[in-house]
């Protein structure tokens, strides 16, 4: 059976993650080592370490009792709080400025916000706390 091979990026948190066999590692690990070296824009994070290994898949980390993990404000989250602070409600155009999103992503959020019953919608593009 055929090994598959990836690489993924994730531009929020600038984390690389190669998966494959140990010659695909090794080979594209120098080649995008050398192109973050040449990125115009300078990172104050540490460099790739050479010890990269093949990854597999990663068991799901089990919290310990009595311990919190921190947990991320997520957007419905954060559109959320923007409705509830708002006397009168507040628009999508605002909801935008606001927070930075597409206006796509705002509305696929709102829907699914007044699904479960945390807003209302009072008329087109108009949203209060529930």
């Amino acid at each position: 059976m055929e090994e598959k091979s990836r690489i993924r990026f994730n531009p929020m948190t600038k984390e690389i993650e190669i998966e494959g066999s140990e010659a695909f590692v090794k080979t594209y690990f120098h080649k995008l080592q050398g192109l973050l070296s040449q990125s115009p824009e300078k990172n104050n994070e540490k460099p790739l370490q050479e010890n990269t290994r093949p990854v597999r898949k990663a068991k799901k980390a089990q919290a310990k009792p009595g311990k919190q993990k921190a947990v991320k404000e997520t957007q419905m989250d954060a559109i959320v709080s923007l409705v509830n602070r708002t006397e009168g409600g507040i628009t999508t155009s605002a909801l935008k400025e606001k927070t930075g999103l597409a206006e796509r992503q705002i509305w696929s959020v709102v829907y699914r916000a007044e699904k479960q019953g945390r807003i209302k919608k009072t008329k087109r593009g108009l949203y209060v706390a529930a």
